[in-house]
């Protein structure tokens, strides 16, 4: 029995079963959060909910400074922003990421690019911001990428699909990728 299953373990491990068994993709969704449902305007904030990919909420706050996303019906887990958040603006582009299923991404992740601000203004940076989604229900910033890199995007998935997928909201430390 057991050395049936030694060929097996090594063709799973050097990948020979093929992608069909839910390689990892992205989908993309754009959003117009002024259009979306408005949650809360308690002035100067500012609270709307839209539809994301596969139905996931995603909530978009405006304050005066700086706006924020997070995603599901109970948004934010845990400490979602650390200071250099304090002047951000979030972007409307969401890259979705996860396994394909049935020729639909599945998310366990998500990235959003948004432009941290020194002050009201700028001067501002691009940084890509990881998220773990938890199904529907919640979510947390797992790792930022620097914009400015010139493979940012690509170590932006990289970071969703390993670091962040396996990512505890409630006990990991958000990852900072300079």
């Amino acid at each position: 029995m057991a050395r049936r299953s030694v060929p097996a373990l090594i063709l799973l491990l050097c990948g020979c079963f093929g992608a069909a068994a839910g390689s990892i993709e992205s989908a993309y969704s754009r959003h117009d959060y002024e259009r979306c449902h408005k949650l809360s305007d308690d002035d100067p904030i500012m609270e709307r909910r839209c539809e994301g990919h596969t139905g996931i909420p995603v909530t978009w706050v405006n304050e005066p400074d700086s706006s924020s996303v997070s995603f599901g019906t109970e948004g934010a887990v845990g400490g979602e922003f650390d200071k250099r958040f304090t002047f951000a603006v979030a972007g409307n582009v969401i890259e979705w990421r996860g396994p394909a299923e049935n020729g639909r991404v599945v998310p366990y992740a998500a990235i959003i690019r948004y432009q941290l601000c020194g002050g009201v203004g700028g001067p501002c940076a691009p940084e890509l911001v990881i998220y773990r989604l938890n199904g529907k229900r919640s979510s947390c910033i797992a790792a930022t990428v620097n914009g400015r890199r010139t493979d940012a995007n690509v170590r932006a998935r990289e970071m969703a699909d390993t670091f962040a997928h396996g990512f505890d909201c409630e006990k990991d430390k958000v990852r900072v990728v300079e």
